[in-house]
């Protein structure tokens, strides 16, 4: 046979899907065409950024108001010099509220924006960023979203050519005039908002809980009132989405129950709480008659300055995040898939709470090709639906298993499980870890006589095929290659792998930190 192993495999080289994404938070939407955008917002302005403040609620939440130049109302501020649109998030002091999917602004940028007042009076982005369009040389760019998910057609930023999608929201605003609004709820950021000097908006960062590395759970609050399906089918969706997280093997996450709360809304330092029904009124409201609007936003409402580096990268640590859903989205989970497509949702927020980031499709990913573990992946930037359910798949896998990995973890894989004379076997693994560990290979024949894949091929003991190897994440690590001939024993052959704790003895299971096996055929 011809060895494929590597001389160790700290230094086979291996992608790892993480570095350098996000692992933060994300809301859902569902997608807006352009006649839902103006039906749907009081306030349709072109303009340019001029100022940004903040400001921290009376419910703990920090809104970042941003101030635009009207150069031209479209609909609901004639008359008017500036508007004022509150985003969720923002900095106040040392505490950093971060909503993903919040529309990004930047001084002196030249915008088209959508607005519409929460339910508070406010008025805020429609459809989170879906009403924020960046004006640039004659076109209209649609806000990346920046980790939000969207549901439905149109899941990419839209492009426009500017002259005629004016014209066209020109045409469609005098069909839909829309309520009128006081001028006091369109010009001013709020008294006691504090100008800042220059922003882009909620930066993505990486995240997580420090808490799995010393086997702690971590916890979620559920608050089931108002929730969009009835309270038994919610509470099987939480007990699920917590069951699928903690259910990953090769990463040390654990998913507990924190306990039913009254508690709501998106408030720092209170735990991390999922709740429906957005009943502080922080989002622009649902539109049934459409099925379009925001279902949900999750965001880091509380880490701190501690970081701890894994996998290369340098994490700060997570202390809560808040999902809220948003009130009148029944019809997206209405019908038959109505448990599945709530898990589903409730599973992908809970993963960004986690700390997960997209696996395509959104401004800080590569776009979703259709067949690709990212586009099939639950964190991908967009709901299947369909009754798919809250199940992580294999890009997700690899995501949880990077962000919270054990001391040992090994995956063997074959390219198949039988095979003929010609044909060609190819074994690879995946590995995860954070000690160091000997790494033995073994194959068993079908007389259950062995071989060591070390130095020597020894027959019928165990040595190791490499000592002291520092473990990380590794994806698809070529260890054997072997074309068959036809000459090799018929029958059913094992490869197993053990991985033990570097120095210590094999023949002790105790140290041992990993193990797996893979079983073939082989039949001339």
């Amino acid at each position: 046979m011809d060895r494929g192993l590597p001389t160790r495999l700290s230094l086979v080289a291996a992608a790892v899907i993480l570095a350098g994404r996000s692992p933060a938070g994300a809301s859902t939407v569902t997608s807006m065409d352009t006649e839902t955008l103006v039906r749907l917002s009081a306030v349709i302005v072109r303009g340019e950024v001029q100022s940004a403040s903040v400001a921290l609620e009376k419910r703990g939440d920090i809104q970042t108001w941003v101030t635009i130049r009207v150069d031209e109302s479209l609909k609901g501020a004639m008359g008017q010099a500036q508007i004022a649109v509150s985003v969720p998030g923002g900095t106040w002091e040392d505490r950093v509220s971060q909503v993903f999917g919040a529309p990004r602004f930047q001084l002196g940028e030249r915008v088209l924006v959508f607005a519409t007042p929460t339910k508070a009076g406010q008025l805020t982005v429609t459809g989170l960023f879906q009403g924020k369009f960046h004006v640039e040389n004659e076109e209209a760019l649609q806000d990346g979203g920046g980790g939000a998910a969207v549901v439905g057609p149109g899941t990419r930023p839209r492009r426009e050519r500017l002259a005629p999608f004016l014209e066209r929201i020109r045409e469609l605003a005098g069909r839909n005039p829309g309520p009128a609004l006081a001028p006091a709820a369109i010009g001013e950021p709020p008294a006691g908002a504090i100008p800042t000097e220059s922003f882009t908006l909620l930066p993505l960062l990486p995240f997580r809980y420090f808490e799995p590395d010393d086997g702690i759970p971590v916890t979620f609050m559920f608050n089931v009132s108002a929730a969009p399906i009835p309270a038994a089918g919610a509470q099987a969706g939480f007990a699920a989405a917590r069951q699928n997280w903690t259910d990953v093997t090769g990463a040390t996450v654990a998913v507990g129950d924190g306990g039913s709360t009254t508690q709501t809304c998106r408030v720092l330092f209170d735990g991390s709480v999922i709740s429906h029904g957005d009943p502080c009124g922080q989002m622009p409201p649902f539109d049934p008659g459409s099925c379009s609007g925001v279902l949900a936003i999750t965001g880091v409402s509380g880490f701190t300055t501690d970081t701890r580096t894994v996998n290369g990268v340098s994490f700060l640590r997570m202390t809560e995040a808040d999902t809220v859903f948003n009130a009148s989205t029944e019809c997206f989970y209405a019908g038959p898939f109505a448990q599945k497509n709530y898990e589903e949702v409730l599973t992908h927020e809970m993963g960004h709470g986690l700390g997960l980031g997209h696996s395509c499709g959104d401004a800080y990913t590569p776009a979703c090709a259709p067949g690709t573990e990212a586009d099939d992946a639950l964190m991908a930037a967009f709901a299947h639906g369909g009754g798919r359910g809250g199940t992580p798949h294999a890009d997700d896998v690899d995501g949880i298993r990077f962000i919270y990995p054990p001391p040992g973890f090994i995956d063997l894989k074959l390219n198949q499980a039988a095979f003929a004379t010609g044909q060609a076997m190819h074994l690879t693994t995946d590995v995860n870890g954070t000690a160091s560990a000997d790494f033995y290979l073994v194959l068993v024949y079908p007389d259950r006589s062995f071989v060591s894949l070390a130095p020597g091929l020894p027959r019928n003991v165990l040595v190791p095929t490499d000592r002291n190897v520092p473990l990380h994440f590794l994806k698809n690590v070529p260890l054997f290659n072997h074309t068959f001939g036809g000459s090799e024993p018929v029958g059913s052959y094992y490869w197993v792998t053990i991985l033990v704790r570097a120095g210590t003895s094999v023949q002790n299971t105790a140290n041992w930190l990993s193990s797996d096996y893979a079983v073939f055929t082989f039949a001339p």
